[in-house]
């Protein structure tokens, strides 16, 4: 026989769309008595318990209980679960938007295509339950799974997926489930400010040190993201990136297609004008100016540049576009006037010493 308390914490079990049979092994009876309390043919006058202990929440959530109902099993889950079980649970769109919303604070930027993707899946009912999972840390935050959440919300139909919890914290950093995560994306997903153009500009100091003249070098992420946080996670380093940013809106301008061209990107700018402050910084902020209101030295290179790009549809040499970037500069730190004279680089000679 179940005591009172045990009956009205069968109630609210049931309440909470636990099943008999789980809450009959939980207390070790015949599934026929939990099926008396839940027709009233016991316990009747029972109340259902206000407040059950967490160990009576049901081990699983669907989208036919309350969204707080499910938030609170969630929670339980990302508390208990131990990290080498995986198990399919059903996601609510409800759900779905709560985790999205309060428990995705390490994801990369979220794709429009790949979204799109699923939402046409899901409502076609072509979405499979397959071995990828969604993944919670430790600290209960979520670490893989957010495309798959975030078509949950747009579609408004349930995802049935794998589940794990309790995964170490920063695993994301290792993981490649989904889209492969790029260097923009290791640093979106460690909080850097204006990630990618932070991360462009990581890069290009990285080449100019290995070798300027080697455009197409490729770094992993724990090299790219190392080389940052042990170099580079400074306020002049941030100072320059946000300038760069402004730098790259006000350049950009209708190419004769119709199309903007992005004349000067933030990435490579950035990163020069780093090099340039390691020189001297209050020239370089001061250079840096004349670059955002397109006057002196800067007008000359933005006009050179654009040229360039727009009597070769558009495309110009990377290296080519650093290399006159130092030149202007070292013409402005020695107080030549702005001429054509100051872009003589071509891509067959040695990059330019910074001055």
């Amino acid at each position: 026989m179940l005591s009172i308390d045990q009956i009205a914490d069968v109630k609210s079990m049931l309440q909470r769309g636990i099943k008999q049979s789980d809450i009959a092994a939980k207390f070790g009876v015949n599934q026929g008595r939990i099926a008396e309390i839940a027709t009233g043919k016991v316990g009747l006058e029972i109340a259902a318990s206000f407040e059950p202990s967490n160990d009576l929440l049901p081990r699983y959530f669907t989208p036919q209980q309350s969204i707080q109902t499910q938030i609170e099993i969630l929670k339980n889950l990302i508390t208990t679960s131990p990290s080498d079980v995986a198990r399919v649970y059903t996601i609510s769109p409800q759900l779905a938007e709560h985790i999205i919303t309060y428990l995705n604070r390490s994801n990369r930027r979220p794709s429009s295509e790949k979204i799109n993707e699923y939402v046409d899946a899901m409502k076609d009912k072509l979405w499979p339950v397959t071995g990828a999972s969604l993944v919670f840390s430790k600290l209960g935050y979520l670490i893989d799974g957010q495309h798959r959440l975030l078509a949950c919300m747009r579609s408004g139909k349930p995802l049935t997926t794998f589940v794990v919890f309790n995964i170490p914290d920063g695993s994301f950093a290792m993981m490649d489930l989904g889209r492969k995560r790029s260097n923009r994306d290791m640093f979106y997903t460690s909080n850097v400010r204006n990630s990618s153009a932070a991360c462009s500009a990581t890069r290009w100091l990285m080449i100019h040190e290995d070798n300027p003249l080697s455009r197409s070098e490729s770094y992993t992420n724990p090299q790219i993201y190392s080389y940052y946080n042990e170099k580079l996670n400074t306020p002049l380093f941030h100072e320059t990136v946000s300038l760069a940013i402004e730098i790259e809106r006000a350049t950009k301008q209708l190419a004769p297609s119709g199309r903007r061209r992005n004349y000067l990107p933030a990435g490579c700018t950035a990163a020069y004008l780093l090099l340039f402050a390691h020189k001297n910084r209050k020239q370089a902020m001061a250079f840096a100016q004349q670059l955002l209101l397109g006057t002196g030295h800067g007008r000359a290179y933005i006009k050179v540049i654009r040229d360039r790009m727009d009597a070769n549809g558009g495309r110009l040499n990377e290296t080519l576009r650093n290399a006159l970037l130092v030149q202007t500069w070292n013409a402005y730190r020695n107080d030549v006037r702005p001429n054509k004279g100051m872009f003589t680089w071509s891509p067959d000679a040695d990059f330019p010493e910074i001055q």
